[in-house]
């Protein structure tokens, strides 16, 4: 007669839960210390090695691996037992008998470690303070052979690396990244003296980071401020800006990045609209733009000049829209962000509380050249900066006292 074996997996939380039903092949958790990130990443190597999957985890070190290795050793314990799951203390590797699954934990403090490897699920914890190149260029080629899964678990350090993805999840449109956000108070099964113990010799500052999981401003960081700027109404309608000095920042792009139109009511110092797409034809961007503008009857439409930019420009001042130009270049781009930056430092205007748009703020990089000294701004590599191009735009049209030069267009 067959013997009954228990595999003793956790009781997810609502949001562990959230993360198990997702079929995304990139997901991202940032979580408070404690919140649970670890138990549900051995939970889920089990699953996916009994359903026969090569499962690698790797931590920056020792001891954090054994925490993941420690809970897939006792979800598994009546198996081992059995002699059923093979158990290599040594390599810290976990094979069932029936099937070709695997989980095996490593250290990754040293990225070159886990070369030579493959896996069908990549379970990357504490990521924040690996190197990226862990992922980028170790992690991401072993999930070649079989179109395999990466998960990335991680309790903020600052805005850096591991935040930069976490904005790239947040942005992803597609379906193949997707984000989670939870506290350690979001973990119902900590307890409230174990709490205690973890916050109770904290700053404050240290208690956002570690225990609500925030990212807290970098030095270098461009944009200061955001969330105090982010009260702007999200259903405004044209009769409430009757006669007010509206004007249109627009940032162009067709396939990788997106084309952005951001209104700005000038009087009000507040944004109205913030429309962000991508992957559509030129002639239909400019149509989409005359729609809003037939709605709102910006007074200034300023669109940037680059590229496809200036032909577009030419059809929509020829059609009788108050639209003029901008050439951002490496000297004009400088004081345009520089400008936004301070409005945001200063309080000056609100802002549309929209997740990506907010994303692309916090994650925004000021460089210096080594060689000249001078300062250039850009999203970091594989982000995007459109919405703040777009906001930019429009601060210089609201800012620059054009638009009360303009008359309301008849359209």
């Amino acid at each position: 007669m067959a013997t009954e074996l228990t595999i003793r997996l956790h009781e997810p939380h609502p949001k562990q839960a959230e993360f198990k039903r997702s079929k995304a092949k990139r997901k991202c958790i940032v979580s408070g210390r404690r919140g649970g990130k670890t138990t549900l990443f051995s939970d889920i190597a089990v699953e996916a090695m009994l359903a026969g999957k090569r499962v690698l985890e790797a931590a920056p070190t020792a001891d954090q691996t054994d925490v993941f290795w420690a809970a897939c050793v006792s979800a598994l314990a009546e198996p081992i037992a059995a002699g059923l799951v093979r158990k290599n203390e040594t390599e810290r590797v976990l094979e069932p008998n029936w099937n070709q699954g695997r989980i095996r934990a490593k250290t990754a403090w040293n990225a070159d470690g886990l070369r030579g490897d493959y896996a069908d699920l990549l379970l990357l914890d504490e990521y924040s303070i690996m190197d990226p190149s862990t992922w980028t260029e170790v992690g991401a080629p072993m999930l070649l052979d079989n179109n395999g899964d990466a998960a990335f678990a991680f309790t903020p350090k600052r805005k850096n690396h591991g935040f930069h993805l976490y904005q790239r999840a947040i942005a992803d449109e597609t379906g193949r990244w997707e984000a989670w956000h939870f506290t350690s108070l979001d973990n119902p099964h900590l307890s409230a003296d174990a709490l205690a113990e973890i916050t109770g010799d904290m700053s404050d500052e240290m208690y956002r980071q570690e225990i609500l999981a925030e990212f807290l401003e970098g030095e270098g960081a461009v944009f200061r401020n955001i969330y105090a700027c982010l009260g702007a109404p999200s259903q405004d309608t044209p009769l409430q800006h009757y006669h007010h000095g509206l004007v249109v920042g627009v940032d162009w792009a067709k396939q990788a990045d997106f084309t952005v139109f951001c209104l700005f009511c000038a009087n009000c110092k507040r944004e109205v609209v913030l429309d962000r797409f991508n992957q559509i034809d030129y002639v239909f961007q400019a149509q989409r733009l005359q729609v809003l503008c037939e709605r709102w009857h910006p007074r200034l439409v300023l669109a940037e000049s680059n590229a496809m930019g200036e032909p577009i420009i030419e059809r929509l001042q020829r059609e009788g829209m108050p639209v003029q130009g901008f050439q951002t270049t490496a000297q004009s781009k400088t004081p345009l962000i520089e400008s936004l930056a301070l409005a945001f430092e200063r309080g000056e205007a609100q802002w549309l509380n929209l997740p990506i748009a907010t994303g692309e703020l916090e994650a925004y990089e000021r460089k210096v050249n080594a060689l000249t000294g001078r300062a250039s701004y850009s999203a970091p590599e594989g982000l995007h900066d459109d919405c703040i191009i777009a906001r930019a735009l429009a601060w210089q049209a609201a800012g620059a006292g054009r638009a009360a030069s303009y008359t309301v267009s008849p359209y």
